[in-house]
């Protein structure tokens, strides 16, 4: 029978060619997506251009911001929004994807870099960009992106939930106008609202109208460009009304004009709070990029690679840290609003770029102006917006396993420095993956009926004497499984004598040392009451360790191209055997 092949060319795909040299072919893809794609009208252009200008004026407050989180010069926000569109825009198979800054890869950056001294944290935050690129750009040339399906979605939901609600925590500081102290931040809420006498309330009030304003504009026909006007009226009215009171972006650090130049980061800022940063930026970038990359189908319905984009966001990443720009990854908020303005070719997220530049060497005097609490404000939007109910009320029902994962992943992103809690997360899905998976083992009998149709029944506790019984396993059998399918197997018991046990092992291509234990064991059992033991199913692999096994009467059976053909040749087998037993004892 022929396979069937599958025809959604929209969904990603890992597919290895036969010939893959990863630098070449990657280099290879990205040249012929402009070769196949047709060149743009001018109609075409003037739409691509007006998508990107609104992605682009977007992304101006969203950069700054994640200079904050980040806790360098909001500048560096807008230079990732520069550089990150561009090169993504190249290189990356998901036509629409916006590659830029985010407030979770921010977070996770600040975070990562939270003992390094102020002095060296400009040097230190290129270095582990570069290095989050060059790992995610690994991931994609040695096509890992089917890595991801590892992740919980319990630990992920954990996790992200985490994120914003440090990334809450983290701006009431800039809101309030209180640095509260603590070596946590629930710790330094703690602090807060124990000198809740010591907040500006000019601050407050900065911050709360932008939220307020955010809010109001994103239900409204001004919603793209919502996140802008909801800062620039703040911020406008403080510089006027509180000169000196509430603290501008300009405190942060001069706020250069033209384009970023290029910088090679030293190597003496290496340290292992910037390689552990990086890993952690890394799977946070990919893991973000990859629901992007599923959620987003190309319009020309051409095939989607997770692993191609892995290399694009890497790439992204190296450029940027080259131009001093915080860590860029696949923006699900920037990509959806590309979509929503009717960009229908990667000619936006370049346009994006191109237009975040003649932003940038334009205005540096209104961004400089720009109030510290409206971004503080507008950060605890987009945190509270990255919350998701319906995410959360999914891991509460599916049990107490996912509850308790989600749960202890959250709390360690609260408590401890991101990388370890990134790294909690992964153990914990591998916990959960062999649990589950040792534990979700099934074992039926079947039963031949009347009309030839085959059912499945609740096995016997117990075997009957002179009776062939065959049973079907489902589920994993390695190591924990094994033993829970051992505990499932019927029971011999003495004075019934002569029970044979057909057991279908069909699609397991190896046994693993655990489950041949287990399997000579249930031999000898029936050895005791003068039975046999069938395994059917077996790949070759299989049936040869069966065979290594040196268990004479334990009959192992290939499996063959037709569905039950050596389980029926076990069932004949065992039944002439049986008729043998019966005739002698009579």
């Amino acid at each position: 029978m022929a396979e069937a092949k599958d025809s959604d060319t929209s969904q990603p795909s890992d597919h290895v060619p036969e010939l893959f040299i990863p630098g070449l072919h990657t280099l290879h893809e990205a040249v012929e997506n402009y070769v196949h794609e047709e060149l743009p009208s001018r109609a075409a252009i003037r739409r691509e251009g007006i998508s990107g200008l609104s992605v682009a004026v977007s992304g101006i407050p969203d950069g700054m911001a994640g200079g904050i989180l980040a806790g360098v010069n909001p500048i560096y926000g807008l230079y990732a929004n520069i550089i990150g569109p561009l090169v993504g825009g190249i290189f990356s198979s998901t036509q629409l994807m916006v590659i830029n800054n985010t407030s979770a890869v921010s977070l996770v950056a600040g975070q990562s870099l939270i003992g390094v001294p102020s002095g060296d944290r400009e040097g230190s935050l290129s270095l582990m960009v570069i290095l989050a690129g060059v790992l995610a750009a690994l991931f994609g040339l040695l096509r890992l992106g089917r890595m991801t399906r590892y992740v919980s979605y319990s630990v992920m939901t954990g996790f992200l939930a985490g994120i914003a609600t440090v990334l809450i925590l983290s701006q009431l500081s800039t809101v309030t106008g209180y640095e509260s102290e603590g070596s946590n931040r629930i710790a330094q809420v703690i602090d807060l609202l124990r000198n809740t006498d010591k907040v500006s309330s000019a601050s407050l009030v900065t911050a709360s109208a932008t939220l307020l304003l955010a809010f109001l504009l994103m239900h409204t026909r001004l919603r793209m460009a919502a996140s802008l006007l909801a800062i620039a009226f703040p911020s406008a009215v403080a510089a006027l009304a509180l000169p000196g009171i509430v603290k501008p972006v300009s405190d942060l650090g001069r706020i250069p004009g033209g384009i970023p130049m290029p910088a090679l980061p030293s190597l003496a800022n290496l340290s292992l709070d910037v390689f552990t940063g990086a890993l952690s930026l890394a799977l946070v970038i990919l893991v973000q990029g990859a629901g992007v990359s599923q959620s987003v189908p190309n319009p020309d319905g051409s095939r989607r690679s997770l692993s191609h984009d892995f290399t694009a966001q890497g790439a992204a990443n190296i450029a940027v840290g080259f131009f001093r720009g915080l860590p860029v990854g696949g923006s699900l908020s920037a990509t959806t609003l590309n979509v929503v303005s009717g960009a229908g070719r990667r000619l936006s997220s370049i346009f994006a770029g191109l237009w975040t530049a003649v932003i940038v060497i334009a205005f540096p005097g209104l961004i400089a102006h720009v109030a510290l609490p409206a971004l503080g404000g507008l950060l605890i939007l987009i945190g509270i917006e990255s919350i998701k109910p319906s995410d959360v009320a999914s891991v509460w029902r599916a049990g107490w396993r996912s509850r308790l994962a989600a749960a202890v992943t959250f709390g360690a992103t609260l408590i401890l420095p991101i990388q370890f809690a990134m790294g909690i997360g992964v153990v914990i899905s591998g916990l959960l993956y062999v649990a589950r998976a040792s534990s979700d083992v099934g074992l039926v009998e079947l039963v031949e009926r009347p009309d030839g149709r085959i059912e499945e029944r609740e096995p016997p506790r117990h075997l009957p004497a002179d009776r062939v019984i065959v049973l079907n396993v489902y589920g994993h059998i390695f190591y924990a499984g094994a033993r829970v399918l051992e505990r499932l197997l019927p029971i011999p018991r003495a004075g019934y004598e002569h029970p044979a046990v057909i057991l279908r092992l069909r699609g397991r291509t190896r046994l693993g040392a655990t489950m041949e234990d287990v399997l000579s064991r249930y031999y000898d059992k029936l050895e005791k009451v003068n039975g046999r033991l069938y395994l059917t199913g077996l790949s070759e692999e299989a049936r040869r360790s069966v065979e290594d096994m040196g268990v004479i009467r334990l009959r192992a059976y290939q499996a063959t191209s037709i569905l039950g053909e050596s389980t029926r040749k076990a069932l004949a087998d065992a039944q002439a055997w049986l008729i043998t037993k019966v005739d002698k004892a009579s």
